[in-house]
């Protein structure tokens, strides 16, 4: 089988093969096309290797010489953020949206430069807000070039890039040389990044991204940015006439499908037996539309689950108002979903890693522990004063205003710390690395060819 001991010397053999084809190459076209795959294979695959600085230096090295006559702007006053990608789903895009939104509504000059590609929605929402949105032009090394041009017209400039990003890592480490200082959002903050080590700072988003960072990662400095909640008013939610709201009680669920992990693990589905068979409770789950991995679920269970699938951010809100509490996405969980949830006053449960997010001590060790606290909570619900304090903070510390405080505070020099306190021998940094590697899943790169049925 292809886990534990053998799926971990496959991750070498690849590893190798990759960085011995990047060391062998004098086509600086093939080195990037090639770095990019190594990064993806690390993050995709979520190994032990969490960062590689001295592969983006050897990069580094072989692109110098080519954009070397790059010339520095004398007046640069904006600020950049950068993403990879932007997607209608998911925390990631929002944080960075939001937090350029507000800066501009600060009166800030700030840009939006996308690498790679962003729906529609995203583009017309960024642009709607009078801020910027520019695209780098070219393939290869002009592609380069451009965004290098990009980055040395900026007075600071804010990475939202995917861990494979080595095209934005290298422009970065261009825009650093000239005393531009770059901050790295650490959105995938358990996973293989570039370009954290060459930034000024590293913006952490929570306890396990600090100290993950501090091991791994050879941050010069870090500062605390957080987890933005939503802008929204629960009442008004609630309020909602929209029949597409169930008037039943009803439990939560925000995740796309790989944080589930339904085609791996049988934990999260073993847990809707539980919380729609057994207890007899209604559970939505938004993101996930494919009911297979649930068909062996008993008929009780099966009536009680809806799955809806992924829906928009207003009506995810309207769901999540109207639900009685919300079950974190679990093997994998965190984000945006549950600092929401939590700034509603809803009670919040799940089963995994503690993240060192604000709010993880609702997150039980395992689903045995999680299922007597669903008895708990059914038998004698949860204590007003404990929802209601939680939410006070997270409208007080994690608004979008209060992480964009923090991330100005960072580009003027400051290193902000985390506001809250966190027992960190609790988190555990292995915890997906060893998940991963109990399953046969694996992505291997495609002009990679591995001799076994069981690595397709």
């Amino acid at each position: 089988m292809l886990t534990g001991e053998n799926k971990q010397q496959l991750v070498s053999k690849i590893d190798g093969v990759i960085l011995q084809a990047i060391s062998n190459s004098r086509d600086v076209a093939q080195v990037l096309n090639l770095a990019e795959h190594f990064g993806k294979f690390h993050w995709l695959n979520t190994t032990d290797r969490w960062a590689f600085p001295e592969l983006e230096r050897h990069v580094f090295q072989m692109v110098e010489p080519i954009i070397s006559d790059l010339v520095v702007p004398s007046e640069r006053t904006r600020t950049l953020h950068v993403l990879s990608e932007g997607y209608d789903i998911g925390g990631h895009t929002p944080l960075c949206v939001n937090l350029i939104k507000e800066q501009k509504r600060r009166k800030e000059d700030v840009v939006l430069a996308i690498t790679r590609q962003a729906t529609k929605t995203i583009i017309d929402e960024v642009s709607d807000a009078s801020i910027p949105v520019i695209h780098p032009k070219g393939v290869g090394i002009e592609r380069l070039k451009s965004l290098c041009n990009i980055f040395l017209s900026s007075k600071s400039i804010v990475l939202h890039i995917h861990p494979d990003d080595i095209m934005a890592a290298l422009a970065a480490m261009i825009a650093e040389r000239n005393g531009i200082h770059c901050h790295f959002v650490n959105h995938a903050d358990l996973h293989f990044s570039y370009g954290p080590s060459s930034c000024s700072s590293i913006l952490e988003i929570t306890w396990a991204s600090w100290i993950t960072s501090q091991k791994y990662r050879f941050p010069k400095s870090q500062s605390f940015l957080g987890i933005p909640s939503s802008t929204f008013n629960v009442e008004d939610l609630k309020k909602t006439g929209n029949t597409s709201i169930p008037s039943y009680p009803y439990f939560i669920s925000v995740g796309g499908v790989q944080k589930y992990q339904l085609q791996q693990s049988n934990k999260f589905v073993d847990f809707v037996e539980y919380l729609c068979g057994k207890k007899n409770q209604n559970l939505i789950l938004v993101g996930p539309s494919d009911r297979t991995p649930f068909a062996k679920l008993t008929e009780q269970a099966q009536k009680n689950l809806l799955l809806l699938g992924i829906q928009d951010r207003t009506q995810t809100l309207k769901l999540m108002a109207a639900s009685q509490a919300y079950i974190d996405s679990f093997p994998e969980g965190g984000g945006t979903s549950v600092i929401n949830a939590m700034k509603m006053g809803l009670p919040v449960f799940g089963a995994k890693s503690k993240v060192g997010m604000y709010g993880d001590d609702y997150v039980s060790e395992n689903t045995n522990d999680l299922k007597n606290a669903i008895d708990l909570f059914l038998e004698s619900g949860m204590p007003p004063s404990t929802l209601n304090e939680r939410a006070k903070f997270v409208d007080e510390h994690f608004s979008i205003g209060a992480c964009t405080d923090r991330l100005e505070r960072t580009i003027a020099g400051e290193s902000i710390q985390i506001p809250y306190q966190f027992d960190t021998d609790s988190i555990d940094l292995t915890y997906y690395q060893k998940h991963w590697l109990e399953h046969e899943k694996i992505y291997i790169p495609p002009f990679i060819k591995i001799n076994s049925s069981n690595s397709q």
